[in-house]
């Protein structure tokens, strides 16, 4: 059992929400708190499936010891006992209801709330009845089992009608909260037009107001042009939905004068305080958002790779019971194809948010990240609010019954706003995604934080408030949290080497020109060169994003580097370029076949100390450049030792094996690597390449025609991203300056130039030798 602790009211018993994970009941004592005879079933009109609760441990936990002893008395037939606690109890009972005394005027005056107290009251008086009819003395006659009996059975009553009463006062308490209030440390200085504006609000939205006045002002009148929470709540989604398709999926134009002001109000008017988080999770984590262990809780972080496809395909924690089975959407029999593995493979964009929102995506473990890391290629930002929006609104199927409608309705809701969640916390972009932060924020204050629980909509709002005060630097914090997650799980030691070159006090001036790499053909040159040659090029990998890096490489022009971007991408791949150029000049350089033979195997020491470290990049680079058909036929008769064969032969394989034309083996190091890693440019260039030979878009095998989103294109980039962002961890390496300087200068000169024109110096250089 999870406990999950909302904000309370001051004086009120601390709201405890709890989902059940068993249907065994809570203990008091070692004995159970219920009874096999007496568990009242809840009606189904009084309280939905999802029931929220007080838990009486930590609201009223007095009332558990007289519970403890009274269970104890049938063991040890002690009338007197039984005569002496009950009062005890019910001064408990009794103590619980008047704390409840000070909820909402709305919540007491309820049906479901009265019908409850009602049932607390008989129960009482059935019980503090039966224990006066008993006698002191015992007659003859009379059974003192029998008369315990039905006292434990009276006893039952009583706690099953107050665990039904403190139902329907949570529930009831969640149905007419009012929306969050704005933080008391914030002064807000609005100006005069504001303030009449937010005096003029509907009488509907006062507190106190009662479902049957909200019913009375439910004229257009009553609710304000700016999305004001009105009465009739379904139909100011659609409202919104039908303002954030207005002007062609662009927001109409707030009035002049007023963008400004209402652009810097409103940011500070969804701020929250901060929950404390405690060392065990339970407190300030939602239940139904990302779930995130309590490392990750301490320092702010959700493990993105795992949870954020979990959040989506496991079942959402605050609903109790079964999902019920619902039929396919009747558009679903040709707007959605899936392969063997109930896989989808082609959708179009209702039918793939509905296959997200629904059980059947519950196998597709990489659907969440498939969509967000590539739904702007194939739709809109404002396209995908609005077909998240009607998600939302969309109406469950008929033939079911009331119970399970609201489960299921309730269920849709959650994954709806768990995608809004992970897209503004984790994936927002806000010089493409800035049209929809209004109309989402309005959704999220006014609907979102009235249909659920108050910690799954203050998620969103909280990330909203985020992403609107960062303005355009506002970026979700995908990269962040996967890189937090993997350094709060590897603890890898700083890697060190102690040996130095020959002429490092020359180096240290910058003087390079009594260098030579033969220098570095020692054990403790191949592991300096390793180590400082993956900080030269990891410094240079980090700088750009992997998201906009994939977006590069599938519209990439190498004449035209007119981006940030591009020019990042670009530049590491130059010093892999010249890595690997500088690697065949060398070889095809020397003048003899012993020089070409030392220098090989240096190389594969390095090469090899470069895949330990999980350097892939240069290791890949280098044992390739010794395979190069530029420098093969001058290499191939060289003898090389039994260990260089096999470093040889152990990278090929996993670089370019026979069976490995996919470069499975490479891709399976990256997918389950938790540590430093630094990949070759090469690999995500054949991924996205091999992803870009198929089309966006395929018909339905069964419907000639149709257009439907090819999601089997999206997969490879998506895991190309992913794979990228685990390489973002830094490497813990102690950084040599002279020799990274070193390695820039002699790499710089290879940098320049077209692999033609490298690959005939190179082969004219062999030839000469």
């Amino acid at each position: 059992m999870s406990r999950h602790t909302s904000s309370t009211h001051k004086g009120l018993p601390r709201l405890v929400y709890i989902q059940e994970t068993s249907t065994h009941p809570a203990s008091v004592g070692g004995k159970s708190f219920d009874s096999e005879e007496a568990v009242v079933s809840t009606p189904a009109g009084k309280i939905p499936p999802t029931t929220l609760r007080f838990d009486l441990e930590q609201t009223f936990p007095s009332i558990l010891t007289p519970i403890a002893l009274l269970r104890k008395i049938p063991d040890s037939r002690d009338l007197d006992a039984l005569r002496a606690l009950v009062p005890i109890f019910i001064h408990c009972m009794n103590s619980i209801g008047r704390s409840l005394d000070t909820l909402p005027r709305e919540v007491r005056a309820s049906d479901a709330y009265l019908h409850a107290q009602s049932s607390i009251v008989f129960s009482q008086s059935l019980l503090s009845g039966y224990i006066q009819e008993i006698p002191e003395k015992t007659k003859a006659g009379l059974k003192p089992d029998a008369m315990i009996d039905r006292a434990m059975y009276f006893l039952d009553m009583n706690i099953t009608c107050l665990k039904d009463f403190l139902q329907v006062a949570a529930h009831q308490l969640i149905h007419f909260k009012p929306l969050p209030l704005p933080p008391l440390e914030v002064e807000l200085h609005p100006d005069p037009e504001s303030v009449k504006d937010s005096n003029s609000e509907p009488e509907s939205m006062k507190a106190g107001s009662s479902p049957e006045s909200m019913k009375a002002d439910s004229s257009p009148a009553s609710s304000t042009e700016g999305g004001t929470l009105g009465v009739n709540h379904h139909a100011k989604l659609e409202t919104l939905l039908e303002n954030s398709a207005s002007t062609d999926g662009k927001l109409k134009s707030p009035k002049k004068g007023q963008t400004t002001k209402f652009s810097l109000l409103k940011p500070i008017s969804l701020r929250r305080k901060k929950k404390s988080i405690s060392h065990d999770g339970s407190l300030g984590s939602s239940p139904t958002l990302v779930n995130s262990d309590h490392i990750q809780l301490e320092g702010g972080y959700v493990h993105v790779a795992t949870n954020i496809r979990d959040s989506i395909a496991q079942f959402p924690n605050i609903i109790n019971g079964p999902i019920p089975d619902i039929l396919p959407h009747v558009e679903d029999a040709t707007e959605i194809w899936k392969d063997g593995n109930g896989i989808a493979e082609l959708a179009s964009l209702k039918a793939l948010i509905r296959y997200m929102t629904s059980k059947s995506s519950n196998g597709d473990a990489d659907i969440t990240d498939v969509f967000f890391l590539c739904f702007r290629f194939f739709s809109t930002p404002m396209k995908t609010f609005r077909a998240l929006l009607a998600r939302y609104c969309e109406d469950m199927p008929h033939g079911l019954s009331p119970v399970d409608v609201s489960t299921a309705s309730l269920y849709v809701k959650m994954r709806v706003a768990k995608l809004f969640y992970l897209w503004v916390d984790l994936h927002w972009r806000p010089e493409e995604d800035g049209d929809v932060l209004s109309p989402l924020t309005d959704f999220a204050f006014f609907h979102l934080s009235k249909d659920l629980p108050k910690e799954a909509s203050s998620k969103l709002v909280n990330a909203l408030h985020d992403r609107a005060c960062a303005g355009g630097k506002g970026r979700g914090l995908r990269i962040e949290r996967t890189v937090a997650h993997a350094e709060s799980k590897s603890h890898s030691e700083l890697l060190r080497c102690s040996w130095e070159p020959k002429h490092k006090k020359a180096m240290v001036k910058g003087d390079f020109s009594m260098v030579q790499l033969l220098h570095f053909n020692k054990p403790g040159g191949y592991s300096l060169l390793a180590f400082q040659l993956t900080l030269l090029l990891w410094e240079q990998y980090r700088r750009f994003e992997p998201e906009d890096a994939v977006r590069y490489l599938m519209i990439r022009q190498d004449s035209a580097l007119t981006t940030e971007v591009a020019c990042q991408v670009a530049t590491f791949m130059s010093y892999e370029k010249a890595l690997h150029r500088w690697v065949m000049d060398t070889l095809a350089s020397a003048t003899t076949v012993e020089l070409r033979t030392e220098l090989v195997e240096m190389f594969l020491d390095v090469a090899q100390h470069c895949y330990k470290i999980r350097n892939y990049s240069a290791s890949c680079l280098i044992s390739l450049a010794c395979d190069r058909p530029s420098v093969t036929p001058f290499v191939k008769y060289i003898k090389l030792s039994a260990k260089h064969r096999k470093i040889k032969a152990t990278l090929r394989e996993f670089y370019a094996g026979g069976n490995n034309w996919h470069l499975q083996v490479y891709k399976e190091a990256l997918r389950n690597c938790h540590r430093p890693a630094l990949p070759g440019m090469m690999l995500f260039i054949r991924e996205v390449t091999r992803a870009c030979d198929s089309g966006r878009y395929n018909a339905h095998p069964e419907v000639p025609g149709s257009r439907l989103i090819n999601l089997k294109r999206y997969r490879p980039i998506t895991w190309a991203v992913r794979a990228m962002e685990r390489c973002h961890v830094p490497f813990k390496i102690e950084r040599v300056d002279y020799v990274c300087n070193w390695l820039d200068h002699v790499l710089s000169e290879y940098r320049e130039g077209t692999e033609i024109e490298w690959e005939d110096r190179i082969y004219a250089k062999c030839r000469r030798s």
